[in-house]
């Protein structure tokens, strides 16, 4: 098969490799995060790039390429690059479907969207083969699935059986031609997804052909698909379309049954070219059913059987009907047959559990569900007239974006919503907004949620508390859908600093806790807060996802608000008309906002007592402490699992006192105030703030808990003020101090560290951690390792800090 060769300059390259070092320096907007293993089978060392998933939609971010998965050898070479990161339709301004017409140009081909784990294969000049999850490669521990591993075991005897070819006959000729195989391996005997595949249908499915180059450049459809029967891969089918009008009617066709051919799918992607400049664009047109559906049942069952919440903890976002008979299905299922869900939380029969729902319903397929949960929910309401669709609008915004603006003229024009401003609310009380949001859902349509909800957190946790506190005031049957409206939309930090504390400068004290003009400084300080941690809306992504929609806003130098009620409205009024009726005139709205505009506060929250110090705790260096477990535990497969799926803590600390711990433990009083005494912290406009102390550090042991963490134990021996001025030992408030090093899995919090450390010493040694090395059991069946360091490891001076 003979194909065109594109290459990039190696000055290029390394100019790139060079850029993407930079930007892991950076704190956000354009981090990269770097990993560093070796092939599999070989001595080379290769590096996996990667930025945050939502730095790919944001335009005004500069990202050094903008591939999804990608991987180089000797600072100087790409040996498999992924596609450059592509969105469904209306995703982002560049998939807008009125767009799409003027912008793109055909032939448009459609390939099926595969549901299985991306596997991208490159190849040396030595021939030797590189084969890489998304952004992975290397060996792993086999406790946890190693998907790189699987799609080379795959691979090897697909080229050799289906092609009777050699594997550095594949790695040659991907080499001398500068290519990337992209292919999704599908393999529910491995790993199931959501869609099944039969073992006839199980594979190595080729749907691209990438050149590795820093601009996306990919080989066309037609011969990808050449390529594949030569090498032994499954096919994936293409259709073409030249006119796009006929590709949308067939897609929207498609859409209506979740189906191509009569089988479910997730839906398509679309390969077609730029009208400016002719280079390759690709976009997606996803299913949103039954494929969402399955998902949920699939969430669902892990929230309820595998982490053992109560079923009212548990948001559902859509559905409602169908997915309550299909827990308590599961739930009969998993009595009888508990093998099930031992096999579910494993990561198996996910696709089986759903079949025998829908055999239990004698039903074929997902979409009848659809229609099954609608009939159910209107007998619901036939039985109860009343039990309308309640709404919460949730902002998602920093200080000074105008939420409270847009919200008050929105209430002024639908006076019977209810708006909540959290800056109203007394602290103490944590479920006081979300208490009081559900107590006015009861006799209203819709709540404003006034609050800011900056991070994926705080979205979070807004979802989980509700669905706690919803049976106080509802029955089950009630349905609560979310609405996010983002304020803050593709703007970097600099800029939104700018407008936003502008505004407030303006507005002066008129704010509830931020009076700019009595304490500019206290002002300055929380609105940096703010933005420090703010994170943008991701509606692909947990928490976000869960919002039934999203309503983008402006946020301009001029007064934006007046625009953004608008821009609310109407949406409401397109996807929610039973909340709009009538859309407001523009006389109404600018009379609302004007009013609006006139607002005084009349309560007052003291926001300088907010800013006390969450815990104390010490700096360790990242290097060191990295490079002193490399020589402790060598290629340990826990340490080297622990590398190869980046889950290894970006900044490492010892804790000394969290003010948590005093909920628990009031005892731990008199140390907590002895820190504050001495330290006597000044909040500095920082999350985490420096303080003019340090303390020598003592590294004893490095402790290993199967397939969970790895923490570091650890000793404080003298303390210094101003660096040289010893001073008298603090008392800590952790029995066991250590360093958290990662946890193998992201439900897995670092916190677990001190429990382990508990378990550990207090089953074998009374609470001493004089322990020899190897291996202990627990009573719950955990696996621990005590490895001792060989030598003496101290860190003299180690500076010490206040975490707000």
């Amino acid at each position: 098969m003979k194909l065109d060769v594109h290459r990039d300059k190696q000055d290029v390259v390394i100019d790139l490799v060079q850029k993407l070092h930079d930007s892991t320096q950076l704190k956000k907007n354009g981090k990269c995060i770097k990993f560093s293993n070796t092939i599999f089978n070989s001595k080379q060392t290769i590096d996996s790039w990667k930025f945050a998933e939502f730095d790919y939609s944001r335009s005004k971010i500069e990202l050094p390429i903008r591939a999804r998965g990608l991987f180089t050898v000797n600072d100087n070479k790409i040996v498999a690059r992924g596609y450059d990161k592509f969105f469904n339709v209306d995703e982002v301004a560049a998939t807008k479907l009125k767009d799409l017409p003027t912008s793109t140009v055909g032939p448009y081909d459609v390939t099926l969207k595969e549901n299985g784990c991306i596997i991208l294969i490159g190849g040396l000049e030595t021939g030797e083969i590189v084969v890489c999850s998304k952004h992975s490669t290397g060996y792993r521990d086999d406790s946890i699935r190693n998907h790189a591993l699987a799609g080379e075991n795959e691979l090897k005897n697909q080229v050799s059986t289906l092609a009777n070819k050699s594997i550095t006959e594949l790695a040659k000729f991907l080499y001398e031609n500068n290519l990337t195989a992209v292919t999704e391996l599908c393999d529910d005997s491995f790993e199931e997804h959501v869609l099944p595949y039969t073992k006839e249908k199980s594979g190595l499915y080729l749907h691209g052909l990438n050149y590795n180059t820093i601009k996306f450049n990919t080989v066309p459809i037609e011969q990808v698909t050449e390529f594949a029967k030569e090498w032994g891969f499954k096919t994936i089918e293409s259709l073409r379309y030249n006119d796009v009008d006929e590709l949308f009617t067939f897609l929207d066709e498609c859409a209506k049954t979740g189906t191509y051919n009569g089988k479910e799918a997730e839906g398509f992607v679309i390969r077609c070219h730029h009208k400016k400049d002719n280079s390759d664009f690709f976009f997606k047109y996803k299913f949103e059913e039954p494929y969402l559906l399955y998902r949920q049942f699939r969430e669902v069952t892990r929230k309820i059987f595998v982490e053992n919440k109560e079923e009212s903890e548990v948001f559902i976002k859509t559905h409602r009907m169908i997915t309550a008979k299909y827990i308590g299905f599961v739930r009969d299922l998993f009595e009888k047959q508990p093998q099930l869900l031992q096999d579910f939380a494993n990561g198996y029969g996910i696709i089986k559990i759903r079949q025998l729902f829908l055999e239990h319903l004698n039903e074929a397929n997902g979409m009848n569900l659809l229609t099954l949960d609608k009939k159910m929910a209107e007998e619901v309401s036939k039985l109860d007239p009343d039990n309308k669709t309640k709404y919460v609008l949730v902002p998602i915004a920093t200080i000074g974006c105008g939420k409270t603006t847009v919200f008050l003229t929105l209430n002024k024009l639908f006076p019977e919503w209810v708006h909540l401003q959290n800056d109203n609310i007394k602290k103490g009380n944590k479920f006081k907004i979300i208490d009081s949001s559900l107590s006015g859902l009861v006799h209203s349509p819709v709540v404003l949620f006034d609050r800011n909800n900056s991070s994926f957190r705080e979205r979070q946790q807004i979802l989980d508390d509700f669905a706690k506190r919803k049976t106080i005031y509802f029955d089950q049957h009630q349905e609560i859908k979310f609405i996010a409206v983002s304020f803050i939309n593709n703007l970097d930090e600099e800029s939104l600093w700018n407008l936003t504390y502008n505004r407030i400068k303006d507005r002066g004290d008129n704010h509830q806790s931020i009076k700019s003009s009595t304490d500019p400084q206290l002002a300055e300080k929380v609105m940096r807060s703010f933005i420090s941690r703010f994170q943008e809306v991701a509606p692909e992504t947990a928490p976000d996802k869960m919002f039934d929609s999203v309503i983008k806003l402006q946020l301009t130098e001029t007064e934006s608000s007046l625009a953004n009620v608008k821009i609310v409205i109407r949406h409401l009024q397109e996807n929610y008309p039973e909340l709009v009726p009538k859309v407001p005139s523009d006389d109404e709205i600018k009379i609302a906002f004007e009013e609006s505009l006139s607002y005084k506060p009349d309560f007052v929250k003291n926001m300088a007592k907010t800013m006390k110090p969450a815990y104390y705790g010490i700096s360790i260096p990242s290097d060191f402490l990295i490079s002193t477990i490399d020589s402790g535990l060598g290629d340990d497969p826990q340490w080297r699992l622990l590398k190869t799926s980046a889950r290894v803590q970006e900044s490492f600390h010892i804790t000394l006192g969290h003010s948590f711990s005093l909920k628990e433990n009031k005892s731990l009083t008199p140390a907590w105030k002895e820190f504050n005494r001495v330290f006597q912290p000044s909040y500095e406009n920082k999350m985490v703030c420096k303080l003019k102390f340090f303390a020598d550090v003592n590294l004893t042991k490095i402790i290993i808990n199967h397939d969970k963490l790895i923490c570091i134990l650890a000793e404080v021996g003298n303390y210094y003020k101003n660096w040289d001025e010893e001073i008298p030992k603090l008392a800590t408030m952790n029995q066991f101090l250590h360093i958290t090093v990662g946890t193998l899995r992201p439900e897995i919090k670092p916190r677990e560290s001190n429990s382990t450390l508990e378990r550990l010493f207090g089953q074998y040694n009374s609470g001493s951690t004089d322990l020899s090395d190897g291996e202990y059991t627990l009573e719950d069946g955990e696996v621990i390792r005590v490895v001792s360091f060989t030598e003496p490891v101290t860190i003299e001076k180690a500076g010490i800090f206040a975490r707000y």
